[in-house]
């Protein structure tokens, strides 16, 4: 072979290993592009994914919280139903011996002799509504709290083993023993434990 010829055929395999060397040069760089690329995906959608994941918890405990809101402004106006209920419990009359159960005035202008009497015990409309409004709550009791429902049960069990008069006026209410001094102050006691439970528990709100 000719010197000149030798040395352009070594120039030309020159270029060509340095072209294949280029090549895979090239591709090395393009695979790192490619791969940053992927991974940049990736991160990106598990990013996606965790915004939404947060969001969900987010609203998930939004509405727990309103639900919860909810919950304790229910439990309020039970706790109210049945402190009102103790209060009505607590009302008391004044009854003459003789005066008429109707009498505009039942203590004829004097508090001689007069008796003291739970409302309820002497008048037959108030305690029609008294039993509607009970049985009303009985079926909500577990609605509220056990203490609560607790006393408001034994406000009910009181009258179950000492049961209401059978009319109205001072005369019923003796018949019944709704006159006895001992029987009305344990009937207030009762009702008084039941307002005072549920206030207790009405204080935190």
């Amino acid at each position: 072979m000719k010197p000149a010829s030798a040395a352009v055929l070594g120039v030309g395999l020159g270029l060509v290993v340095g072209g294949f060397g280029g090549l895979a040069l090239g591709g090395q760089f393009g695979a790192a592009a490619g791969g940053d690329g992927a991974a940049a995906d990736i991160l990106a959608g598990m990013a996606e994914r965790q915004d939404e994941r947060l969001g969900r918890l987010t609203q998930e405990a939004d509405e727990s919280a309103q639900l919860q809101r909810e919950l304790a402004l229910a439990l309020f106006y039970r706790l109210q139903e049945f402190r009102r209920f103790g209060l009505e419990g607590q009302i008391v009359t004044w009854i003459v011996p003789g005066a008429s159960a109707g009498s505009g005035d039942p203590l004829g202008g004097s508090l001689s002799g007069a008796v003291r009497l739970p409302q309820l015990a002497a008048d037959a409309a108030t305690r029609a509504e008294w039993r509607a409004v009970s049985g009303r709550l009985a079926a909500i009791g577990a609605e509220v709290d056990p203490t609560v429902f607790s006393a408001f049960e034994d406000v009910l069990e009181f009258v179950e083993r000492r049961p209401w008069p059978e009319g109205s006026g001072l005369s019923a209410a003796a018949a019944s023993g709704w006159a006895d001094p001992a029987t009305v102050e344990t009937w207030l006691s009762l009702n008084r434990a039941l307002v005072g439970r549920a206030d207790a528990i009405l204080s935190g709100f």
